[in-house]
């Protein structure tokens, strides 16, 4: 008799554990509708109805997006430090975290967020390009020039390496070969207004 009933209690266990998680994938899922119709406010509230539990990493992960998308940027940047500090091996929320901080122009944030996916992951592309990107905005420009001609080489078509690039040679006052990348840009992008600009300032 008590194995039996030992056996029912594990059994209506079970059941309930699987109705939380199947009630917490429709809250989760309630959560993406909302925001693909641009409710965004309805998308981050659904989930407070959320328990902590098995989901808590994706819900946390998802809070700081959504924070994000509706312009609370430092409320963004610590939800992400939640997300990191329960995945902390994970490239996925450094890169996110790095969204809100650009958003606020915390450059050393960004280097030290970028740096530390680098660590994690060394040929990180999106990592690479916000390291020149905040290398730049801290005027250390022949840092940020080496960053972007290394992802240049790797990446030759995409216009907003060879963007940074363009605007880090700019700034070192290497004016002709500056000129280049920006012409290189407007060839595919002639419309262009950073390139155009650039060309401009470089006398091209």
């Amino acid at each position: 008799m008590k194995k039996r009933f030992l056996m029912m209690v594990g059994a209506l266990t079970f059941c309930a554990s699987v109705a939380q998680a199947d009630g917490n994938a429709e809250i989760i899922q309630r959560s993406y509708d909302s925001e693909a119709t641009g409710r965004l406010a309805d998308s981050l509230s659904v989930l407070d109805q959320l328990p902590p539990g098995r989901s808590a990493y994706v819900v946390t992960l998802r809070r700081a997006w959504l924070l994000y998308r509706l312009g609370r940027f430092a409320e963004s940047v610590e939800v992400y430090g939640r997300a990191i500090a329960l995945a902390p091996g994970a490239v996925e929320p450094r890169l996110g975290a790095l969204l809100p901080q650009l958003a606020l122009r915390r450059w050393s944030d960004v280097e030290n967020q970028a740096r530390a996916i680098l660590k994690i992951e060394p040929g990180n592309y999106l990592a690479q390009l916000r390291l020149g990107f905040a290398c730049y905005n801290l005027q250390r420009f022949s840092e940020a020039a080496t960053l972007y001609r290394r992802l240049a080489d790797l990446y030759p078509g995409d216009v907003e390496v060879r963007g940074g690039l363009g605007w880090a040679l700019l700034k070192l006052g290497k004016y002709p070969e500056a000129a280049t990348e920006f012409r290189s840009i407007l060839e595919v992008a002639p419309r262009n207004e950073l390139a155009r600009d650039g060309l401009k300032a470089a006398g091209g």
